[in-house]
């Protein structure tokens, strides 16, 4: 986040801190904190991403699932600042850091930095200082060499525009700057990341790496335009994380197994060689008259088909006692192989089921794709392991989809969602329940999803002959399941508008993972 960004959401979220009762504090993951807060306006959560690569401060009204062994450092501020009140707020833009003074008999203040993230003051932080301006006519001078070092105002970001832009508009722009105030500008790609700056991008700095040009979107409000890239960067980071910690028990169970096969392999390969061993045993046998009853020999020539022979022995046992040692071992050979087939195919169906969970902790959304083109995510997924009465599918935008094939079915959709995905029905009589998974609450779906899972609900239901069909719709925390009625039946608390499509029969078997 740029200062010049932070700046101006810093002037809209110091007022809208004030008075604010932090209730908790959370640490989703590694390098973001998580803030609970309850003011005038209702429950709202700020997300501080703190580091030196592309740090940022949002606040939300989305909530997310966080873990339940918080580190030292985040008990330590939950100590401190829990049931607390914002009293006080002091904004230093030009080092990015956001001080908070919360109530009680000590001072005590909050210090959200960017870079090094929350920290615990208890005295009052300086002032800060206001920031020297280079002359708008001689900026290239300042930034020559190591100069941009003097003047913290000229960020990298903005060190990146001017270059671009006419003499006129450069000494423009930094005008506005050091004014202060303005709209904020996201720039989206077709694969869903934002960015956010404080002046419009020159048309060289829009441009995707394939040469397509992001979408530019004027935001007047710095909270909504900070909450909107916020949260396709930070959001999607932790619910990316929290898939892979899902995951990483079942990898870790998958590598076991594979290295399982390879000894299984390995014993094969011994026991093959037992096997293998009849045939010398018989040759031997054949040719036994050659050697006296208490004869030893530590190897033996023999006139096999194809020519002589070498047999190693043993030494300490006569020959006819090597010849009934290697059919003993050939004999346990194939019960080993025996039992080893078994083995296999238990342990293939142990690793296919690990790989499988894995995948499915794995399974919630892609990027969305433009509209026509296939989705990346399909064909690197199987059919993940799932109860038998339900369906997984892979919308075209990458959203995995579950369909209830019965009652069941439809019962063991709730257990499987998270209160963020999308439940779906069609209403008025018997038919399947279909579930959007999404990484987190906030993440939008795109109308192609949504018609797709709609789709997918009413090809199942009692009105799939119909031309034009309404689906219900309700996020999945407001969908509970009625106790003592029969499997699949709910109770919703809270809908969401109902979509109109006409059902085409051929998406079952496109979307069928």
């Amino acid at each position: 986040m740029d200062c010049h960004v932070f700046r101006r959401l810093c002037d809209e979220l110091a007022p809208a801190l004030m008075g604010c009762r932090i209730e908790k504090i959370h640490q989703p993951s590694r390098d973001v904190t998580l803030f609970t807060l309850y003011g005038g306006a209702g429950k709202r959560f700020l997300f501080l991403r703190a580091g030196r690569k592309a740090p940022f401060l949002f606040l939300s009204a989305h909530k997310i699932p966080v873990g339940s062994a918080p580190p030292a450092e985040t008990m330590r501020l939950r100590k401190y600042l829990s049931d607390r009140r914002v009293v006080d707020v002091l904004v230093d833009w030009v080092g990015r850091r956001l001080h908070l003074r919360v109530n009680g008999d000590a001072e005590c203040w909050l210090c959200l930095d960017l870079r090094e993230g929350p920290s615990l003051l208890f005295a009052a932080p300086p002032e800060p200082e206001t920031p020297a301006w280079p002359d708008p006519a001689r900026w290239a001078e300042a930034c020559a060499g190591d100069g941009w070092r003097d003047w913290p105002v000229l960020t990298p970001p903005l060190r990146r525009t001017l270059p671009l832009l006419p003499p006129d508009e450069q000494a423009a722009l930094l005008l506005d700057l050091e004014a202060g105030g303005g709209d904020l500008f996201l720039y989206e790609n077709a694969a869903g990341d934002r960015e956010l700056s404080a002046w419009p991008l020159p048309p060289e700095r829009r441009r995707n790496a394939d040469g397509t040009s992001r979408e530019e979107l004027i935001v007047e409000d710095p909270l909504r335009a900070c909450a909107a890239a916020g949260e396709a960067q930070v959001l999607r980071g932790i619910a990316a994380l929290s898939r892979a910690e899902a995951a990483k028990p079942h990898l870790a169970e998958a590598n076991r197994l594979r290295k399982l096969l390879l000894k299984l392999e390995t014993e094969k390969e011994r026991l093959g060689r037992m096997v293998a061993g009849q045939e010398s045993a018989r040759l031997l046998q054949s040719q036994l008259y050659r050697f006296s009853a208490e004869e030893k020999r530590a190897s033996v020539t023999l006139d096999g088909p194809e020519g002589p022979i070498d047999l190693s022995l043993d030494p300490k046992l006569t020959v006819r006692e090597n010849m009934a040692s290697l059919f003993h071992k050939a004999s346990r050979g194939k019960r080993g192989l025996a039992m080893l087939e078994g083995r296999f195919e238990a342990v293939r169906a142990d690793l296919d089921r690990a790989e499988q969970a894995g995948l499915m902790a794995q399974a919630a959304t892609a990027a969305p794709t433009p509209v026509g083109s296939p989705s990346p995510a399909a064909p690197q997924f199987r059919a993940p392991e799932l109860p038998k009465n339900v369906q997984p599918f892979r919308s075209s935008d990458g959203f995995l989809l579950l369909r209830g094939r019965d009652a069941k079915g439809n019962a063991q959709l709730l257990k499987l969602a998270a209160p963020h995905d999308l439940w779906m029905h069609t209403g008025g009589g018997p038919g399947a329940h279909v579930l959007i998974r999404r990484d987190h609450a906030a993440q939008e779906i795109p109308s192609r999803t949504l018609a797709e899972a709609a789709t997918l609900s009413v090809l199942k239901s009692w009105r799939k002959d119909e031309v034009q069909v309404d689906v219900i719709a309700a996020l999945a925390k407001f969908v509970h399941p009625i106790r003592g009625a029969r499997p699949g039946t709910v109770r919703i608390d809270r809908m969401e508008p109902a979509i109109i499509i006409t059902p085409d029969p051929s998406l079952e078997e496109r979307l069928a993972l």
